[in-house]
């Protein structure tokens, strides 16, 4: 380093994600692109313990840190973070919430020189002159975010109990790990030139044709692909999830032996749409009546499939059971503005988040996969059987 840093800004940062354990220095394949933001937040338990005949403080005990790393990128076709951080199950291997949960890993933050314009070797051929690394973290809560204003996001947030700083010496950040960032990075396409992928994901990169959207929704038709093409103006997605992780303790060991997700896992999904006449959704007391003799007999509300598809390889599999749990109506106030109705959705345990570059995607393709149902990757480009001729 030719000289100490000033200041630390977005372009002489970059963050990893490794399989936990692994001791070989950061490969380019592990590097995160498309990153917005990171930060880390370390906790210490502190716990006090006073005694009968003075004021002062017995001993303030001290427990297990808490780590916590925050992490958003934009969707661009390149890995997600979600997934990077999951892969000791197999990164092109279908995949839930149960196998990913249980997975570990390492997470790096360098801190390059600030004159250099990139990261990349040729800047700092000796690698990253400070690193902080972050072992043995579990995915704690992942949220992706589709909208009409600004790019489309993936939040991932990461606990642990171990961090530790180095310096290049130590650092697992050196030449050769970052080259891919030297100026000329820029989304990874997933298309070819008749059909690109659209590097980041904005509003017109949502294929609605290869969506399922809930039937409850205002002028949704049916309950295949496409139902929603045409036929609502959606304004936002938002679906997330947050594994409220527990530490489990042993005697004769201070660190947590395991830190499982609490099951049941709830998952969210939030759909905005401007409406056209209101939201239509009815509430009665004795449950709607064109429900009676149904296995929802009673209840205003039924299972429903959601399932949402990115041009550059997304899918967002909430699976069938999907339940509403409220919808508001709400905008087009004197001041000006639209009417819009927010629908929210819960379902339990249930969320496949995949990649089509990964080798199947497509609604239930993670439950056919493991069945042995013959509709996971049944096509060249990897869609999954029954989606929309030209997607």
């Amino acid at each position: 380093m030719a000289s100490p840093n000033d200041r630390v800004f977005y372009a002489c940062q970059g963050v990893s994600i490794q399989n936990h354990g692994f001791a070989d220095d950061v490969t380019t394949d592990e590097m995160i692109h498309g990153l917005q933001s990171v930060g880390v937040t370390t906790n210490f338990s502190l716990e006090q313990a006073f005694e009968l005949g003075q004021i002062e403080i017995y001993e303030n005990i001290e427990g297990t840190p808490d780590v916590e790393v925050t992490l958003e990128k934009v969707l661009d076709g390149y890995p997600l973070i979600y997934h990077m951080a999951t892969t000791g199950i197999g990164n092109a291997g279908p995949s839930g919430l149960v196998n990913r949960s249980k997975q570990r890993c390492d997470v790096r933050l360098g801190i390059f020189p600030e004159e250099s314009n990139f990261i990349d070797s040729s800047s700092s051929p000796d690698g990253a002159p400070a690193e902080v690394y972050m072992s043995g973290m579990y995915v704690s809560s992942i949220s992706y975010s589709l909208s009409t204003d600004g790019n489309s996001t993936e939040s991932v947030t990461l606990v642990g109990n171990n961090k530790q700083w180095f310096d290049n010496a130590d650092g697992k950040m050196q030449e050769g790990s970052t080259n891919n960032f030297d100026g000329l990075d820029e989304p990874l396409g997933l298309g070819s030139a008749t059909n690109p992928s659209g590097g980041i994901t904005q509003k017109e990169n949502i294929l609605l044709s290869g969506c399922i959207f809930p039937q409850t929704i205002q002028g949704i038709a049916g309950s295949g692909y496409a139902n929603g093409f045409d036929r609502i103006h959606a304004q936002s997605i938002s679906v997330s999830t947050d594994f409220s992780r527990e530490d489990i303790f042993e005697l004769g060991r201070k660190t947590p032996y395991a830190r499982p997700a609490a099951y049941p896992i709830e998952v969210t999904c939030d759909i905005e749409a401007i409406t056209t006449s209101g939201d239509f959704v009815n509430a009665f007391e004795d449950g709607d009546v064109a429900l009676h003799n149904t296995l929802d007999s009673g209840n205003n509300t039924q299972n429903e499939c959601i399932f949402i598809y990115t041009q550059n390889g997304l899918g967002l599999d909430l699976g069938g059971k999907n339940r509403l749990s409220s919808v508001s109506y709400g905008g087009g106030d004197a001041g000006g503005g639209n009417a819009t109705c927010t629908y929210s959705y819960i379902n339990y345990n249930d969320l496949d988040v995949q990649m089509r570059a990964n080798g199947y995607i497509g609604f239930n393709a993670l439950k056919e996969t493991l069945t042995g149902a013959d509709k996971a990757m049944t096509s060249a480009d990897g869609l999954g059987e029954g989606f929309p001729d030209g997607l």
